[in-house]
C-alpha cells in the first residue's frame, strides 16, 4: 500500500500524503487508513 510506504519512508505530512493519493481531505484518508490497518496514520507513522 502506497500510503504505508509514504508514511514510513518520507517526511511528508498526513495532509500531503492524503492530497497525493487523491483523497478529498486528510480526515477521509485517516478513516480509510484506520479501517485498512487498524491504526491511525499518525500512530503508524510514529
Amino acid at each position: 500500500m502506497e500510503a504505508s510506504f509514504l508514511l514510513r519512508t518520507t517526511s511528508m505530512s498526513i495532509t500531503q500524503i492524503a492530497d497525493r493519493l487523491h483523497f478529498a481531505d486528510s480526515l477521509s484518508f485517516s478513516k480509510f487508513f484506520s479501517r485498512m490497518k487498524g491504526l491511525s496514520p499518525k500512530e503508524y507513522k510514529a
